[in-house]
This record gives structure tokens, C-alpha cells and sequence, in this order.
């Protein structure tokens, strides 16, 4: 099979074909309006947490779910970053599924402001839990 190199358009890839790639890798995307403090994600981001994939997920669930110990943390780390004390926002932590369930979750962020748009903390969010072990 001899495959031609040519340049590949990815805007007409599918939003539903990037959650079927996300979901194999477990990997999910986050968006956070830091004026409104509306979280946006993806299916794969709320089956991390554990979460059915229809759920709308607030910012405050979202914390909700953050272990107490790992909670000041997480939120140092996201100030830093909204702050622009620090470039981007780095986190291991713990968090305890709607199930009872604890898990160990890497997130990670920037932020983000495009032209017209307000700022956004964007990222991503991994179980970790069976690197962790």
C-alpha cells in the first residue's frame, strides 16, 4: 500500500469522531469561563469522573468531587494560573466518583483568549489512577 503525502484538512473531521479517539485514549477536554464560571467538556472528561455523558457538569461539581485534602491545592494551582502567577495549571489529584469510587486525575491547563472571546482556563483531565498503583 503506498500512501501519498498530501496535506490533510482536519476541520472536516467530526466532533464525533474526536470523542471516539478521546474516549479510546480516556482523554478529556475542559473549558472553564473564567467571566462566567461555566464549564464546558467532553463525554470522555465526565467519564472520568465517573459522571453519565449527558450530565452538564458545573464548575462547583466539579469541585464538589475533589478529595478535601487535595481540594486547597487544586484550587491554589488554578488561581495561580487564572492569576497569571504561573503559565499553566499542572494538578495530581484525588477525586471520589458519585459512586463512592476514589480516583487519582492529572489535569492540566492554559488560558486561553481568542480574539472577541473572554478568557478561558482550557485543559485537559486523565485518570491516572492505575499509574498511580
Amino acid at each position: 500500500m503506498s500512501i501519498k503525502k498530501k496535506n490533510i484538512d482536519l476541520s472536516i473531521i467530526r466532533d464525533a469522531h474526536w470523542d471516539v479517539v478521546f474516549d479510546h485514549v480516556g482523554l478529556g477536554f475542559w473549558e472553564l469561563s473564567i467571566a462566567t464560571g461555566i464549564l464546558r467538556s467532553t463525554r470522555s472528561f465526565k467519564k472520568n469522573l465517573g459522571c453519565p455523558p449527558d450530565e452538564v457538569l458545573s464548575y462547583e461539581t466539579f469541585l464538589s468531587l475533589i478529595l478535601p485534602e487535595d481540594l486547597d491545592y487544586v484550587q491554589d494551582e488554578i488561581e495561580l494560573t487564572v492569576s497569571k502567577e504561573k503559565n499553566s495549571y499542572h494538578s495530581v489529584h484525588r477525586i471520589r466518583r458519585p459512586d463512592g469510587e476514589i480516583r487519582w486525575i492529572k489535569a492540566d491547563g492554559i488560558l486561553s483568549q481568542q480574539d472577541g472571546e473572554s478568557l478561558k482556563l482550557i485543559g485537559t483531565l486523565l485518570d491516572v489512577t492505575d499509574l498511580k498503583q
